[in-house]
């Protein structure tokens, strides 16, 4: 048969075949009168080939595939799968987040509705355009890390409470990262990280500890690790240095 026919009985293009030629795949068969003619056993490899990819074995492996080790690999080929379909009820489990946080206030947006108006306050009544990039700019990572699962729940709770309070040191905050300009020396950026660790605790009060011993240290690391790799080149330096620094004041609490 030509190999338009191979293609219609299998259910593939002339192209696939092609490629399996090309890449090892599907043996090329004898010629006849100057064309290929394909037989029976192309068509079950043809089939078989099919029957892999769509189950979703990768071409590379089915290559590799002995039929000793056909089992084994059709069971790696599912675990496969099953990986993708956690991958996929993730994704879902997030979209169905954003659908409610919809429902409920109007809002799109995977944070929680606290940490939303904490940022939208805060960045109303920052003094100038400098200060309101450095609000956005973390913003922006909260989103993200709520989006990706990277940051702790109780994060909601802190930010009820900062959102709550008074947002002048917060702001003043912000102010003083906006207004650095040129790179700082070590004990420059340890007395700034030191700065905002103090202001946050004082700021939280009473609340600070329950919630930080709840965390989980895992994920405030992931969370920790996404703001370093968020950050500016000339500013990854500090940031690393006030993630480190928050990661251990959350070891030290729950070590209490």
């Amino acid at each position: 048969m030509r190999i338009k026919e191979l293609a219609e009985l299998t259910g593939a293009t002339v192209r696939t075949i092609r490629h399996y030629h090309q890449i090892g795949l599907l043996p090329v068969p004898p010629t006849r009168d100057g064309v290929r003619d394909y037989g029976l056993v192309h068509v079950a490899r043809m089939v078989r080939i099919r029957w892999l990819a769509l189950a979703g074995v990768p071409l590379a492996t089915i290559g590799a595939m002995a039929e000793s080790t056909v089992l084994t690999d059709l069971r790696s080929g599912v675990e496969a799968l099953d990986e993708q379909l956690r991958e996929l009820q993730t994704q879902r489990d997030r979209m169905q987040r954003l659908i409610e946080a919809v429902e409920r206030d109007g809002n799109l947006s995977p944070m929680p509705a606290a940490i939303v108006a904490f940022y939208d306050r805060i960045e109303s009544e920052a003094p100038d355009e400098r200060t309101r990039r450095v609000i956005r700019r973390e913003r922006d990572y909260m989103e993200l890390a709520f989006y990706r699962g990277d940051m702790p729940p109780e994060a909601a709770v802190l930010y009820e409470r900062l959102a709550g309070a008074d947002l002048t040191e917060s702001t003043e905050g912000f102010r003083v990262i906006a207004e650095r300009t040129g790179p700082l020396d070590r004990a420059e950026m340890e007395q700034l990280a030191a700065y905002h660790l103090e202001r946050l605790t004082r700021q939280l009060g009473e609340d600070f500890l329950p919630v930080v011993r709840a965390i989980d240290i895992e994920v405030a690391r992931r969370a920790a690790d996404l703001y370093v790799r968020l950050a500016a080149p000339n500013q990854r330096d500090l940031d690393r240095l006030l993630a480190d620094a928050l990661l251990t004041l959350i070891e030290k609490g729950q070590a209490q």
